[in-house]
């Protein structure tokens, strides 16, 4: 009797190992690491046998959730898994657009028979539901159009598109060489700003004045918490910049040639851009009483110079009076501009001036005088010989 109980002990113990390795693991894969709500994903379930002596048969699938979750198929058949065989099963899961930010389970259980013996194995699947806020930045504008130097307010708003709130959110400037904020931190909090809300931001801000003029795409990181606080999130975000400058014309007069009394004369005029910008398409109409003449001068830089040529037909008398210059230019962004200037022109009698013509009618002239002095002197002497 001693040795058939130690011999039944025995069996018992080496059957325990071959007992337990009968039967059908469950892996699964989640097709995103978190669904929103009203989102959709995937599971992909693999069922495998990693019994080396028997197969499970009659493997039946039931899937349940809970009600943030709807799960199909619910239910599955596999007739049998052969020794290391292996079945997979895609499960659709989508979330209900009133689910809050949690983690939901789906549990899957495995019923199945093994030598005329029923068994089951459960897996719980957890899905990640959260409700992300979507932050955009809208209506940029700065308290004055933007230029070289310039200190001034950059404001835009903060809109919350997406499904959660976005919590303990910083927005800070990254670093840049053509635009920094002038508040000490650079940095903005904000504690809360919740679905489809909207935050009006102001912040201090200098332009480099070595910056040149240009389009420009200023860096920001966001970072925030989602609803559940479980992770940081950063966001990096862009802000167009437009640095235009201004164009700056200094106009002088350079000369004024035979600028006579009645005579046509020719007014040079310099056109300097003093500004910190080029102006484009430029274009002057130079008028006064006495003559117009437009100029296409095209594009003139910052420190450059052009000089125009005005004919003036200038009256027989008169005094000093103003030439009108018109400027019109386009910025590098195509806005237009137009300015006048004026410059003032004085118009002289013309100085006498010897030529060959003018000899000879003088000497005529003196021959004329000459002989008619003689014969006023022949006369006066007849008469006193009577």
């Amino acid at each position: 009797m001693k040795n058939l109980a130690l011999v039944l002990v025995i069996l018992l113990v080496l059957a325990v190992p071959v007992f337990a390795a009968e039967s059908v693991n469950i892996g699964w894969i989640v097709g995103h690491t978190s669904v929103r709500p009203g989102g959709q994903t995937t599971v992909q379930l693999t069922l495998s046998n990693s019994a080396a002596t028997e197969t499970p048969t009659f493997i039946n699938l039931f899937v349940t959730s809970d009600s943030s979750l709807t799960v199909s198929p619910s239910t599955a058949t596999i007739a049998s898994l052969g020794i290391g065989g292996s079945q997979v099963t895609v499960l659709d899961v989508k979330v209900s657009p009133n689910a809050i930010s949690k983690t939901a389970y789906i549990t899957v259980k495995a019923t199945y028979v093994v030598s005329g013996t029923s068994r089951d194995t459960t897996v719980s699947i957890p899905v990640k539901i959260r409700r992300d806020p979507i932050l955009q930045i809208q209506n940029v504008t700065y308290g004055k159009p933007p230029e070289p130097g310039l200190s001034t307010i950059l404001s835009f708003d903060l809109y919350n598109s997406g499904l959660g709130p976005a919590e303990d959110l910083k927005i800070a400037m990254s670093q840049s060489s053509i635009i920094s904020s002038t508040d000490s931190s650079g940095e903005l909090f904000i504690s809360e700003l919740g679905p489809a809300a909207l935050k009006h931001i102001e912040m201090p801000v200098t332009i480099s004045p070595s910056a040149a003029p240009g389009l420009y795409s200023i860096p920001f990181v966001l970072t925030y918490y989602e609803e559940t606080k479980s992770d940081l999130l950063n966001v990096s975000k862009t802000i167009g910049l437009a640095l235009g400058g201004k164009a700056d014309f200094v106009v002088t007069l350079d000369s004024a040639k035979t600028f006579y009394f009645g005579r046509t004369g020719t007014a040079s005029v310099s056109i300097a851009n003093a500004g910190n910008s080029p102006a484009e398409f430029l274009s002057v109409k130079a008028s006064s009483p006495y003559g117009t003449k437009e100029t296409y001068v095209g594009n003139l830089d910052s420190d450059d110079t052009e000089t125009i040529d005005v004919e003036q037909r200038l009256p027989m008398a008169g005094g000093p009076y103003d030439l009108t210059l018109e400027l019109s230019w386009e910025d590098k962004f195509g806005t237009e501009y137009s300015e006048t200037k004026t410059v003032k022109l004085t118009p002289t009698g013309a100085p006498f001036e010897f030529n060959s013509t003018t000899v000879i009618l003088l000497i005529l002239l003196a021959f004329v005088a000459h002989r008619y002095r003689k014969r006023i002197t022949e006369v006066l002497k007849e008469k006193l010989k009577k």
